[in-house]
Formats: structure tokens, C-alpha cells, sequence
């Protein structure tokens, strides 16, 4: 038995009628995780995949704007006339 054991029980006893017991998410007693590997995919309607397309070009977009704009700043197209 270690000493954590003692310092965080896991196991609640008895609770008087009418007593509401607030227990802290790291001295609860330990839950099963959900397993994603067993969902599947999810049903989407036709204008949430285009949503989600739209958004994905728009931050390809955007990614490819940054690197333009670093590969400027370091001077691999050249000075600029000004």
C-alpha cells in the first residue's frame, strides 16, 4: 500500500439524506475511456461537406500565403523596386 492510497480514498461511504458529496475529477474513482476506433464515420449533410472543404482550401490558403510572404522576407524572389 502506498501513500497515496491513504491520502486519496477511492471509496465513498456513507452520505447523509439530503448531503450533496463534491468529489474532485482526480480523487474520483477511475472511468473506462471510449474507444474512437470503433465509431465509424459520422453522416454529414451535403452542405456541412462543403463547408468543410470550403475550409480546408481556404487554410491551404492561407499556409501558402504565409510561405510566400516568409520566402519574400528572406529574399528568395529578388529586391524589390521601391
Amino acid at each position: 500500500m502506498s501513500m497515496l492510497d491513504v491520502l486519496r480514498p477511492t471509496a465513498i461511504s456513507k452520505v447523509p439524506e439530503g448531503h450533496f458529496l463534491v468529489v474532485h475529477p482526480l480523487d474520483d474513482v477511475r472511468e473506462t475511456k471510449i474507444d474512437t476506433s470503433q465509431l465509424g464515420t459520422m453522416p454529414m449533410t451535403t452542405s456541412v461537406k462543403i463547408s468543410l472543404i470550403t475550409l480546408r482550401g481556404y487554410l491551404i490558403l492561407m499556409m501558402l500565403l504565409v510561405l510566400y510572404h516568409v520566402l519574400d522576407l528572406a529574399g528568395a524572389f529578388g529586391q524589390h523596386a521601391r
